[in-house]
């Protein structure tokens, strides 16, 4: 992170809980990290404690509090209170340090109000993995910055440390198991490796899945709540742009419904990384001199390798241009298609595809300088959350004979969006967008259990479904149907489940997908 000078930070004292301003000797201090939930304790309620103490987030303060002062912090920082989010000067300047207000605590405090601790973390049946706190946008930074960070239970109880469920938080969020080892520095991981990290989170404003990861890239610019979230996202890879010559920036996809439109070479969010986490940063050293490149107010200039494309039906107007950085899995070179519409004039087209190539020759024979154009977003975007207007689907889950016998589905995590009856092996569940609903199997003996996840995104116009052994994420895959056909689309999901004596049997499921009429 490069040095800034923090001009104020406001801290709570852990016994009177009276607020203190410090501009410069900041004192040693505790940090809070948790989701918001109901009636929290803003600035303004914190001035008047007689008016706090009604409010149900009071208890979340006193017990932050009482466990910071037990190990000897007289002060602690929790976001809720400590930022007075009515001066939007005090908001910008606190979102840009918020990274640094997690860096330099001495311990951060992870509260998880939907875990118990009734079992391990690493137990099938804990609710560690399903915490709401690992699928928030803002707390990936919270989770990255601090140099030790301590979870608790709804209860307050610890659960373990960063570094004793490394492994864990490693299989939940998808960053390497390296970074939580200590004398790791992030920065040592490409951006888009970074940015895969953020691509499945949420964030109540769009915006804030842009303005979340500044400190992660070490980068400021001023929030504008209202400008829409790929606006926001795409100021934020120009921050980072200016500071970085690493091209895996530009190793995104796009949805599918855009292949045959045309994008610029900016992702417009953190979900179109989410194929990225195994692309490592470019090697500039293949460009000498001609590695940077810069916007301008026609579009991005820079310097690329281009190759005529092998399918002839895509037009002798597109060319791959190769990012110069490849995947770490098989090391293939990664490549996206350009259009040319003039004479340095080009466009990124199929922006839901990346190549990958075996090798940089023969591009690197014909390096261009070129223009890449910008397609302009409106302030309202279609990646937003608000503006999505996809209709409901319908997911029908079947377990096949050979299957009936070796697994019962818990019902108790069943909801209204589920049609289950108890005499038959189908359950069809009713997705509306931007939902998310799990069912769980388990084994008749060993009680073993693996979950088919049920996902509709607002920011993705295909449903997708995860299947999960033990915690561990094994499967993803994208889902489609014609919304003007009855028929739906079906597919056999194998599950290696694990039986008595550590074997491995394989079950089929039948996993459809309908419109809900």
């Amino acid at each position: 992170m490069p040095f800034r000078l923090l001009y104020l930070m406001r801290l709570l004292n852990t016994k009177t809980l009276k607020l203190e301003e410090f501009y410069a000797d900041i004192p040693r201090y505790a940090i809070l990290s948790h989701t918001w939930e109901k009636e929290e304790v803003t600035f303004q309620d914190i001035q008047n404690l007689e008016t706090a103490r009604l409010k149900a987030g009071f208890a979340k303060i006193q017990n932050a509090c009482a466990r910071a002062c037990r190990y000897d912090f007289e002060w602690i920082w929790i976001d809720s209170c400590c930022i007075n989010k009515e001066s939007s000067a005090e908001l910008s300047e606190a979102i840009n340090s918020m990274y640094q207000y997690y860096e330099d605590a001495v311990v951060c405090y992870v509260y998880l109000c939907d875990v118990s601790i009734e079992f391990h973390p690493r137990n099938p049946e804990s609710s560690f993995k399903d915490s709401r706190w690992f699928k928030r946008g803002w707390t990936l930074q919270e989770l990255l910055a601090p140099h030790y960070v301590i979870f608790l239970d709804k209860d307050w109880v610890r659960i373990g440390t960063r570094w004793t469920l490394r492994d864990v938080v490693s299989a939940i969020t998808s960053i390497p198991v390296e970074v939580f080892e200590g004398g790791w520095d992030i920065n040592t991981y490409s951006v888009a490796q970074k940015m895969s990290w953020a691509a499945l989170r949420e964030t109540t404003r769009p915006e804030d899945q842009a303005y979340s990861l500044m400190g992660i890239f070490g980068v400021s610019m001023p929030p504008i709540y209202g400008e829409g979230g790929a606006k926001a996202f795409m100021r934020l890879q120009q921050e980072i742009i200016k500071i970085s010559d690493d091209r895996s920036i530009f190793a995104w996809v796009a949805a599918s419904s855009e292949h045959d439109g045309h994008r610029g070479l900016l992702a417009r969010s953190p979900y179109e990384f989410r194929m990225s986490g195994e692309v490592e940063a470019s090697d500039s050293d293949f460009l000498g001199d001609r590695s940077s490149y810069s916007f301008g107010n026609n579009g991005l200039h820079i310097h690329l390798p281009l190759e005529t494309t092998v399918d002839s039906s895509r037009g002798d107007d597109v060319f791959l241009a190769s990012l110069l950085c490849h995947s770490e899995r098989d090391g293939s070179f990664l490549s996206f298609y350009l259009q040319k519409t003039s004479r340095q004039q080009y466009v990124r087209c199929y922006p839901d595809q990346l190549a990958f190539r075996p090798t940089l020759q023969p591009a690197l024979n014909n390096i261009q300088e070129l223009t890449v154009r910008e397609v302009t977003v409106t302030r309202r975007s279609r990646f937003d959350a608000e503006v999505h207007s996809f209709d409901p689907v319908m997911f029908h889950v079947d377990l096949l004979p050979s299957a009936r016998h070796f697994l019962n589905l818990c019902t108790d995590t069943l909801s209204s969006s589920v049609v289950h009856s108890p005499n038959s092996s189908r359950v069809s569940v009713r997705l509306e967008p931007g939902l998310l609903h799990q069912l769980i199997y388990r084994t008749q003996g060993t009680r073993e259990a693996f979950t088919i996840r049920l996902s509709y995104p607002w920011r993705s116009d295909l449903p997708y479904y995860t299947l999960h052994l033990g915690g561990q994420p094994f499967e993803e895959y994208s889902l489609s149907t014609d919304p003007l056909s009855t028929d739906p689309l079906s597919t056999i999901l194998c599950l290696p489940i694990l039986e008595m004596m550590g074997q491995w049997c394989v079950w089929a499921v039948v996993l459809s997908l309908s419109t809900a009429r």
